[in-house]
């Protein structure tokens, strides 16, 4: 089968492209509606899936002089949790390809 024998295939890749495209829009919106809290001695963080704080909460009894530290790792909690559930819900859109910077 000859190069123009390959067209019809083409056009098939774009119609799964566009597919995919819907999807990932659709992901994106519903990551941007996501939410993940995480807690670290009295200090909580809460992030978007689009990777953006949203809000922090400080207990009355946390070490003010540790502060920094709990915020850094609830910080650093929410946002893990973030990037796994927006690593899966990309996963499912790619069929399981191994796509760079997905995972």
């Amino acid at each position: 089968m000859g190069l123009f024998g390959n067209l019809g295939n083409m056009g098939e890749m774009v119609k799964q492209a566009r597919e995919m495209q819907k999807q990932l829009k659709t992901i994106k919106d519903e990551l941007k509606r996501m939410t993940y809290k995480a807690e670290s001695a009295g200090v909580e963080v809460v992030v978007d899936g689009e990777m953006n704080i949203k809000d922090i909460k400080i207990g009355s009894n946390v070490n003010l002089n540790k502060v920094g530290d709990h915020f850094k790792d609830a910080a650093n909690k929410a946002l893990s949790m973030a990037k796994h559930d927006a690593a899966q819900k990309l996963q499912s859109v790619a069929g399981g390809l191994n796509i760079p910077g997905l995972t």
